[in-house]
C-alpha cells in the first residue's frame, strides 16, 4: 500500500543578527537609560561650597628672598584658612556657628589682600607677575562669593526669630454686663419717655445698674 510523506519545508536560515536584533537592540536601550540616569545624577549633583586648594607658586624669577619666603609662608597660611573654612561650612547650622563662618572668610580675604600688597616687592619678570596677578584676582573672587554666602547664612538663621506668646485674659462676664448698664445710664435716647407721657407704676426706666431687679420693681 502506497504511503503519502509529507516533508516539511524547514525555515530559512537568516543572519546571526536576524536571530538576536531584537535582543541587541533592546539590550542597547537598557544601557542608554542607564547612561542617562548617571548624567542626570551628576548634573543635578549640590555644589560644595568648598574652595579649590592653590598649588603653591614657584615665583622662581623673584629677587628678594626674604620677601619670597614670606610670600610663601603667607601662602600656606593661606591653605590652612581655608582648610578651616571649609570645616566651619559644614557645620553653619546655627547663628552662632554662621556667625564664626562669616568671621573665618573675612579674615582670609584680609590675609589674601596683604598677600596681594606685596607683589610689587617680589622683584618678578612681567610674565610670572602677570601670572601671579591673574591668579591672585581669582582668588579674591572666591573669597568675595565666599563672604557673600556666609552672610546669606547669617542672614537665614537671624530671621528665624521666635514669636512671643500673647495671652488675652477673656472679660468676666458679670463685669461685661455691669459695664454695659453703666453706659446706657449716660445715653438719654434710651429708655426715656416722650415729653407728657406718664408711664405706668412700676415701669423700669433703666435709671440705673441693678433698678430691674425683681426686689426693686414690687
Amino acid at each position: 500500500m502506497a504511503k503519502l510523506i509529507l516533508k516539511q519545508q524547514e525555515p530559512l536560515k537568516g543572519s546571526w543578527f536576524s536571530h538576536y536584533g531584537s535582543q541587541i537592540a533592546y539590550a542597547g536601550f537598557i544601557v542608554l537609560l542607564l547612561a542617562i540616569s548617571l548624567g542626570v545624577l551628576f548634573a543635578f549633583k549640590p555644589s560644595s561650597v568648598a574652595v579649590p586648594v592653590q598649588v603653591l607658586p614657584l615665583l622662581t624669577s623673584a629677587t628678594d628672598a626674604q620677601v619670597k619666603s614670606q610670600y610663601l609662608s603667607d601662602w600656606n597660611k593661606l591653605i590652612e584658612m581655608q582648610a578651616t573654612y571649609e570645616s566651619l561650612a559644614k557645620m553653619a547650622n546655627s547663628r552662632e556657628q554662621a556667625q564664626t563662618l562669616l568671621n573665618q572668610a573675612e579674615m582670609t580675604w584680609q590675609h589674601l589682600l596683604i598677600m596681594t600688597e606685596s607683589t610689587e616687592k617680589l622683584g618678578l619678570n612681567a610674565q610670572e607677575k602677570a601670572q601671579l596677578s591673574l591668579e591672585q584676582a581669582y582668588q579674591q573672587d572666591q573669597w568675595q562669593a565666599q563672604i557673600h554666602f556666609a552672610e546669606l547664612r547669617l542672614e537665614r538663621f537671624s530671621e528665624q526669630t521666635p514669636i512671643a506668646n500673647t495671652s488675652i485674659e477673656p472679660n468676666k462676664p458679670e463685669l461685661a454686663s455691669t459695664q454695659v448698664l453703666d453706659t446706657l445710664t449716660n445715653n438719654k435716647f434710651i429708655a426715656q419717655p416722650p415729653a407728657g407721657v406718664q408711664l405706668p407704676a412700676g415701669f423700669c426706666t433703666l435709671n440705673g445698674s441693678g433698678v430691674c431687679k425683681p426686689e426693686n420693681t414690687q
